[in-house]
């Protein structure tokens, strides 16, 4: 079985359809990461992790393909350094919903939204919702960071404020999977001080939310502590996060099938 859905000819998706298969969407961001990481990391990060995941639900008998990534997403934010492409929360909507409208109308209906910004979290979750209550398409989101974070909260070596931005995690992920791309003479740490009501990383959220551009939270465009980034500790990472995105794909393909666009 093949692992991306763009490597089966219609014909074969028309066979592919009646096994019910899930579907998992990336989607990225395409933008500044610190002077030592490419701006493709969010993109491409997402994709080799759905690409994973998939492979070993596969190998537990699972039906289940991925789609084509989303490479870009809502980066406003980051607009402030050179090479940040972003859309509009409404334009990354209406591309999410038209996709998978897409996909329901071919029958593949049993759908995973992966999400690989945190700049997307809240625009997806809430495409969840106006799927389900105007379309009534039911799909699953998560980011995937989701599926690990009582794992990098034993895994992480920083402070909070440690995991953010092109910091101990992603740098940990990039030395991983692509390491030439990665420019260990200029990684840079700048964890983040701010008031704990505002959160400080991945893993402590804030009661209070407060909208900033990058900018004004880092002159080199990290926040986090990169510095402690290993290859050895991003395989590790990589792997628990695949493992268990694996686990949820199995879990996920025998729920009820999805009545998608049909009213009770």
């Amino acid at each position: 079985m093949e692992i991306n859905l763009g490597d089966y000819s219609w014909e074969e998706v028309q066979e592919l359809v009646k096994s019910d298969p899930v579907v998992v969407l990336p989607v990225g961001a395409f933008e500044q990461h610190g002077k030592h990481l490419p701006l493709k990391v969010d993109e491409f990060m997402v994709s080799s992790i759905s690409r994973d995941s998939v492979k070993k639900a596969q190998k537990k008998n699972i039906k289940v393909v991925t789609a084509p990534v989303v490479w870009t997403g809502y980066s406003p934010h980051h607009m402030d350094f050179p090479g940040t492409i972003s859309i509009e929360d409404q334009t990354l909507t209406n591309i999410l919903i038209d996709i998978v409208s897409s996909l329901v109308k071919n029958k593949l209906e049993r759908i995973l939204i992966l999400n690989g910004h945190g700049g997307n979290a809240s625009i997806i979750k809430n495409v969840g919702q106006l799927l389900k209550y105007k379309k009534n398409i039911y799909v699953a989101t998560a980011s995937y960071w989701d599926f690990a974070l009582e794992e990098i909260n034993e895994w992480r070596l920083s402070d909070l404020g440690g995991i953010n931005h092109a910091c101990e995690m992603e740098t940990s992920l990039m030395l991983f999977q692509e390491e030439k791309n990665v420019r260990k003479n200029k990684i840079q740490d700048n964890p983040l001080r701010r008031s704990k009501y505002t959160g400080l990383d991945l893993l402590s959220g804030g009661k209070v939310g407060v909208s900033a551009t990058f900018k004004e939270l880092s002159e080199n465009g990290v926040i986090g502590n990169p510095s402690l980034s290993t290859k050895e500790r991003g395989e590790k990472l990589f792997n628990i996060i695949t493992e268990n995105i694996s686990e949820f794909l199995c879990d996920f393909s025998k729920w009820p099938k999805p009545l998608n666009g049909k009213n009770d």
